[in-house]
């Protein structure tokens, strides 16, 4: 069918292809979306992402060797696992490691949001407006990652920096005993095994490389057969929005193409648009809502990722990392961590923004 639009015009059907298109686009990237969060749920009842974590900040020398090895094991695991499941396996282990160290917490935990959310713009299954893009653009994987990569290097020095200036000099911000120790995770290497060979099954599929349905199909067979639960643990409330924005910005974004006389014509406008509308209404609705205004992908992408930094709204992840670190630090305030979270955000909005900018002049 995605080859026929020639035929389809000749035969007066152009209009009803191309809508049949659409609706194949949005099935498969909300599709793609389930599969991710439903594989990551099951990799977290087997403790295999926290042993990743702890392997990893286990090899830090001295404070802000472990303060690097957190943030980069955040940064690294959104690539993979989607950045609400890397939040879920680093930021319970930062509080199992303040236990042991003097660690500037809040601070760190919000280190932490950021590098979910810039690491997951690396990966089209990284983050929904990833996922989204790439099947609404229908990308081929180096077009993606040819405009990723960038994103990530530029990041991840963003962060070191920030971690230089905000965490090496600073003092913790809430005190934690010290006597209790780090739990080991008993992790269940077999189910994790199998997990991990359905996670590249689906990248494969993403990449376009294995039909789909394999992919999809064998992976809830799975779960159905030997972690049952793993649906009930899925995030309905996030699913269902991520399947209800599609119509709803679909419709939208028609609105605001007719009412703009065609769409954004500047790959500046996009950007900028694409950041700031981020900021209200957070990035993934964004997404969905100017890529009916524009067909430059590249600024869209850059726009509503380096959007995610900034309100609390920006990103889910942020909403997400902030429950997280109120449920572990109950005596903390939550308008203390949004403001610092903001004087953050902001700090690396404006830096990455800038710099991007000069990639879509």
């Amino acid at each position: 069918s995605y080859n026929s639009m020639a035929t389809a015009e000749e035969q007066g059907l152009g209009h009803a292809m191309a809508e049949l298109e659409r609706r194949c686009r949005r099935t498969r990237g909300y599709g793609d979306f389930w599969s991710f969060m439903l594989v990551a749920e099951g990799l977290k009842s087997t403790e295999f992402v926290e042993w990743v974590a702890v392997a990893l900040t286990r090899r830090a020398h001295g404070l802000v060797g472990l303060y690097s090895l957190v943030l980069a094991s955040a940064f690294t695991l959104a690539m993979l696992v989607t950045n609400d499941a890397a939040l879920f396996a680093v930021i319970p282990l930062t509080f199992a490691l303040a236990r042991r160290a003097p660690l500037n917490l809040r601070r760190l935990v919000i280190y932490e949001i950021m590098a979910v959310n810039l690491g997951s713009a690396f990966t089209p299954w990284g983050n929904p407006q990833n996922l989204f893009i790439y099947h609404h653009y229908q990308l081929l994987p180096a077009t993606f990652f040819q405009a990723s990569a960038p994103l990530a290097a530029v990041s991840s020095i963003v962060l070191a920096a920030l971690m230089v200036i905000g965490l090496a000099h600073g003092k913790k911000a809430i005190p934690a005993p010290s006597s209790e120790a780090v739990t080991p995770p008993q992790v269940a290497w077999g189910k994790s095994a199998i997990l991990l060979g359905l996670f590249a099954l689906l990248v494969l599929s993403v990449m376009r490389l294995l039909p789909v349905y394999i992919a999809a199909g064998l992976l809830v067979l799975y779960m159905a057969t030997a972690d049952r639960p793993g649906f009930q643990r899925l995030d309905w409330w996030l699913l269902g929005a991520f399947f209800l924005l599609f119509p709803t910005m679909s419709g939208l974004g028609e609105l605001v193409t007719r009412a703009l006389g065609g769409g954004i014509a500047s790959s500046l406008g996009v950007y900028g648009i694409g950041i700031g509308l981020s900021q209200v209404i957070s990035n993934v609705p964004a997404a969905m809502l100017l890529s009916h205004t524009t067909a430059d992908w590249r600024s869209l992408f850059y726009g509503v990722n380096i959007g995610g930094l900034g309100t609390m709204v920006a990103s889910f992840a942020n909403l997400i990392g902030l429950s997280l670190y109120l449920n572990g630090a109950r005596r903390e305030s939550g308008l203390a961590f949004i403001g610092e979270a903001l004087g953050w955000n902001a700090l690396a909005l404006v830096v990455l923004g800038g710099v991007f900018m000069l990639f879509v002049w």
